[in-house]
């Protein structure tokens, strides 16, 4: 159907009708509609005075029936190039061996594509499966992607590799785009990457049944909600940003690399079903952004608003300010889990992670269930957890009642968990910080009576801090020195897990022998000096997405 409106004389015209098969284009020919069937107003106003008139863009219709895909959000600023050796943030670890991504070609290569919405994501990937003839290797992202469901629009949501997640319950932003999952499978030989750090909100990536892949540079971002359905567990959603090998198929060869995950309902990466071959590097795990109009500032003034419907926020109000809850909300739950099921029996799993930042995580870091990670120069950053878990129980310790409320109802605490090894796994972690972490690492976190859930996990040059009043975990006698940080008194001990003193653990379950259950690993590794962690990792050019500007060659090549 084609029309045409007009007048000559300025005066108001509107319309409306019924459209089939129709698609609306901008001048430059870019589709803002279609195909689709849709009723409503074509617009009415003065020519050229907008409002779906001549001279104005079409009002799009609202609603599930919405086709377009309104996916694409801001581009962000590119990072200087690195002046310094590049060779620093080549590919190391079980997945060097396994991954070349799609390799080094041009962007004038067909197999190379450019995308800007989640409709060109989502056909870049069906481009890129290794069934096709001339397989997509490459996908840049030149922009933020906001991939909700309902952000999307009803063509992309009937493609099928893009499906519609848990539903949210609480937080209006994601109940206003939904939640999606994205299916990455059925690759050998890929690079989804940015230039410039670009955003993916509200969707998982759902990576299975493929092989050699790689995403580096890219910030996973608005994934979580206030849980009210299980009173703070946060066992109803389900999201993660990133899932490995979750829904059949083998899935190995996996490099991502100066990645950032902010806070998500439930891991930031997890990996399942065995899946092998896989690094996660210079990436970091952040709290989300605070403030006016933030993302998490709009989750506390919706339940701030409807305080009667919110049981839980309701009864820790009666006790915390709004901003308290906040703070002790903020700090990441969970990490890495390894492994899907309790004894699942799986041990092909080989994961390291190198040169990361956790600020403020909790737990899992990682937790392995069978199988072996080898981790180094890992900066676990928890001391602003510690000092909230501080102000936590202090107000506890002031309010009985609401203390008694908590520990009988509702799970509103800070965990302090490092690296768990369990079901016969192996942990080995090198040249690392644990700083306000009770417990750096775990045997056994299911049944201590049990050997069948107790792992092998140990370190060598560990520094572990601690405020210097911890002494449940860190002895006086095994403090080595003291500084003061925050206006609070802190204290370190440094070195390996298995040295007289040793504040590391594990000490959960009688500990078992050491062994590597794929093989000694035998890859090169670049470890840094401990001291030098906290600038290198948290600097300009640290840890995460959007810190770094390499040329598209550099970001194509797993060495340079």
């Amino acid at each position: 159907v084609g029309f045409a409106v007009s007048s000559s004389n300025n005066t108001s015209i509107s319309a409306a009708a019924t459209f089939s098969d129709v698609r609306i284009v901008d001048n430059a020919g870019n589709l803002l509609i279609g195909p689709d069937e849709f009723t409503g107003d074509i617009g009415s106003g003065t020519p050229g005075g907008g409002g779906g008139g001549p001279g104005g863009p079409p009002t799009p219709p609202t609603g599930p029936t919405q086709p377009e895909d309104l996916s694409q959000g801001a581009t962000p600023a590119e990072p200087a190039l690195v002046a310094g050796n590049v060779a620093n943030y080549n590919i190391e670890g079980f997945a060097a061996a396994a991954v070349t991504g799609g390799g080094n070609i041009p962007d004038t290569d067909a197999r190379y594509r450019k995308v800007t919405t989640a409709t060109e994501l989502v056909a870049a990937l069906r481009a890129a499966r290794a069934s096709n003839a001339n397989p997509v290797r490459v996908i840049e992202i030149l922009n933020d992607l906001n991939m909700g469901w309902n952000e999307v629009g009803t063509l992309l949501q009937a493609d099928g590799l893009l499906r519609q997640n848990i539903a949210p319950k609480k937080h209006p932003a994601l109940i206003s785009s939904g939640v999606s999952l994205l299916d990455i499978m059925n690759f050998n030989g890929l690079t989804i990457f940015s230039r410039n750090g670009a955003a993916i909100r509200h969707v998982e990536f759902n990576i299975k049944a493929g092989t050699n892949l790689i995403l580096r540079n890219l910030k996973f971002d608005e994934l979580w909600e206030w849980d009210e359905a299980t009173r703070g567990s946060y066992d109803s959603n389900d999201w993660d940003f990133v899932t490995i090998g979750d829904g059949g198929g083998v899935t190995s060869g996996i490099w991502v690399d100066h990645c950032t995950f902010t806070k998500a309902y439930d891991g930031v990466l997890d990996i399942k079903r065995g899946a092998s071959a896989i690094t996660v590097s210079w990436s970091d795990v952040v709290p989300a952004a605070t403030g006016a109009g933030s993302f998490v500032q709009r989750q506390f003034d919706d339940l701030e608003a409807n305080r009667t419907g919110n049981t839980m926020y309701n009864v820790l109000r009666g006790g915390f300010s709004q901003q308290q809850v906040i703070d002790i909300a903020l700090p990441q739950k969970k990490g890495h889990l390894i492994g899907s099921n309790n004894l699942e029996g799986l041990s092909t799993y080989t994961i390291t992670l190198h040169h990361n930042l956790y600020q403020d995580l909790q737990d899992r870091m990682p937790r392995l269930r069978g199988g072996d990670v080898h981790g180094y120069n890992l900066y676990l950053d928890a001391s602003n957890a510690r000092l909230v878990k501080v102000m936590r129980d202090g107000i506890l310790a002031a309010n009985p009642t609401l203390a008694s409320q908590l520990s009988s109802t509702y799970s509103f605490n800070v965990t302090s968990n490092g690296a768990i090894s369990t079901e016969g796994g192996a942990v080995q972690i090198e040249s690392s910080i644990f700083a306000g972490v009770f417990t750096p690492f775990r045997n056994n976190q299911t049944d201590v009576s049990n050997p069948a859930y107790t792992g092998a996990i140990r370190g060598f040059d560990i520094l572990h801090i601690l405020l210097a009043g911890d002494t449940s975990y860190m002895p006086v006698s095994s403090q080595q020195s003291t500084f003061t940080d925050r206006g609070h008194l802190w204290a370190t001990w440094q070195g390996d897990s298995d040295a007289p003193g040793s504040t590391l653990g594990p000490v959960q379950a009688p500990q078992i022998p050491f062994e590597w259950r794929n093989g000694t690993p035998t890859y090169p590794v670049t470890i840094d000096p401990v001291a030098t962690l906290p600038a290198l990792l948290t600097g300009p050019q640290g840890a995460g997405a959007g810190k770094i500007g390499l040329t598209t060659e550099q970001w194509l090549r797993v060495v340079n």
